[in-house]
């Protein structure tokens, strides 16, 4: 069962496999097996063994950055997800800004995605969110509205999920949204989720901010009343700044 605070890491193409056993070892030297619950981690594909390992006794939500549109082929250089699975994985992180941008992710193959992670009884965190050209144009709730109701038509409401925004203009930029920016995002979405599923499911699914979070700003953007969590990306990669901000929601 996901419950407030989840703090989800992201360390992207961060950290080998000899680092990321380091980072578990110290961060299980610092908080109870009970923390863990509240918090997720998406190492990049090399520390999903390691990962498996190190957090195969908590009860800890993690899975990859990313997965493909189908299960098996010839697909060099990608991961299927029931290869993730097979490591006791039980979330996967997708639709990026990063997978958008860099790699030409549609919406579409956002949705297919997170249906085949859903069919296979595992958690997708479903990351969505404007560039700046498109914040300054007025139009970031017509991209919120395209992207959500993409993949809310494909997925299954009765299965959870979780929704990550992340304002592409605040990620690895040092800029970060207002809380009260952050707050008219996230209250937009949840009015979507109502709309398109039901008042129940949209008080029910966790919406996660992700852009520049810190130590610093991480209490005031977690008042608000539509934000349950982060997805944490550079300050995710040292445990002692990670521990910082779940702290800050605690």
């Amino acid at each position: 069962m996901l419950k407030k605070p989840l703090i989800a890491a992201n360390w992207k193409l961060n950290l080998n496999p000899k680092e990321a056993t380091a980072y578990f070892e110290d961060l299980k030297k610092n908080i109870s097996s009970s923390d863990f619950e509240n918090l997720a981690f998406f190492p990049p594909t090399i520390d999903l063994q390691v990962t498996s390992e190190q957090l195969k006794n908590t009860p800890a939500f993690w899975g990859s950055q990313n997965v493909y549109t189908e299960i098996s082929g010839a697909f060099t250089g990608e991961n299927s997800v029931e290869m993730v699975k097979s490591l006791g994985a039980n979330m996967c992180l997708v639709g990026h800004s990063e997978r958008r941008t860099y790699f030409k992710e549609t919406d579409e193959e956002v949705a297919k995605k997170v249906q085949l992670i859903q069919k296979h009884e595992m958690i997708p965190m479903i990351c969505v969110g404007e560039s700046l050209v498109q914040r300054d144009s007025g139009k970031t709730f017509e991209i919120l509205n395209a992207q959500m109701r993409t993949v809310i038509n494909i997925l299954d409401e009765n299965r959870p999920f979780v929704i990550a925004y992340e304002p592409v203009w605040a990620i690895g930029t040092g800029k970060v949204a207002t809380p009260e920016i952050a707050e008219e995002a996230h209250q937009f979405i949840r009015s979507q989720l109502s709309e398109l599923l039901s008042k129940e499911v949209a008080q029910e699914v966790l919406l996660l901010y992700g852009g520049s979070v810190k130590p610093e700003n991480a209490a005031e953007l977690y008042k608000q009343p539509n934000i349950d969590g982060f997805l944490v990306g550079g300050a995710s990669l040292k445990v002692d700044t990670f521990l910082q901000i779940y702290k800050a929601t605690i």
